[in-house]
């Protein structure tokens, strides 16, 4: 039933969109036409004209996407082995993360230059924190009957960081990949459509500049077609690991 269901939602609200167009109950430059969006889909990646945005963007998300992981384990993992870290640092770290990105991004094109730098900061901020907490709470929320069985077989503090703390803590990062990876992606976007002259956010821009809506509605479709993949291939290195919950 949720792969019926999964199969008939998007035949389903094509089917909407295409009576919203015929009834002309909006304007075609608000709601283009669903051909027109998909010949602007061919024109684009089967013409080849937007290859070089949808490489731009895959590597300044992969950038932002491995460098908010880095820096939330190894952050995470200093907060989690000091309370001193957690008790003067942490309020720093909320303050960072309640930032609006969107009015960040035109700083950072300042202080980085025009180009890469500034997409894959915005990227690595909103990767950043999702993995952060969970690493925190992975290494700090132990069971205390795990806990004490370690203690009773005496084991090390290696030992316990070893088999205990950290097969924990990687059941509570993967989930928050999945929603790492999506907010690297988004970050990026944020950071094309402010300062940089590629990628599918910059192309978003550009299209909706010269009125060009089908073109807007295709390089929307790819991005969330580029977002699900994404989801689905965490998921499923996820699904066969034995960190998964």
């Amino acid at each position: 039933m949720p792969i019926i269901l999964g199969v008939l939602f998007p035949i389903a609200l094509i089917a909407l969109w295409q009576a919203v167009y015929t009834a002309q109950i909006v304007s075609p430059l608000v709601i283009p036409r669903p051909l027109d969006v998909v010949d602007a889909l061919i024109k684009g990646v089967g013409g080849g004209t937007w290859w070089r945005h949808i490489g731009a963007t895959a590597q300044a998300t992969v950038l932002a996407f491995a460098g908010g992981f880095v820096t939330a384990i190894v952050i995470g993992s200093i907060f989690a082995f000091s309370a001193l870290a957690r008790q003067t640092f942490y309020p720093y770290i909320i303050a960072i993360q309640s930032f609006p990105k969107v009015a960040v991004a035109p700083l950072l094109v300042v202080w980085l230059g025009y180009g890469l730098m500034p997409k894959v900061v915005i990227g690595g901020l909103l990767a950043f924190f999702p993995i952060f907490t969970n690493t925190v709470a992975g290494l700090t929320e132990i069971d205390r009957d795990e806990t004490d069985l370690f203690r009773s077989l005496r084991a090390s503090k290696l030992d316990q960081l070893r088999f205990l703390r950290i097969p924990n803590a990687l059941s509570y990062i993967f989930p928050a990949l999945n929603v790492a990876a999506v907010n690297a992606l988004l970050g990026v976007i944020v950071g094309e459509l402010v300062g940089t002259d590629a990628g599918l956010g910059y192309l978003i821009s550009q299209r909706s500049f010269l009125g060009d809506t089908a073109g807007v509605f295709g390089v929307l479709f790819l991005l969330a077609l580029i977002g699900v993949s994404m989801f689905l291939l965490l998921k499923l290195i996820e699904r066969y690991t034995r960190f998964s919950r």
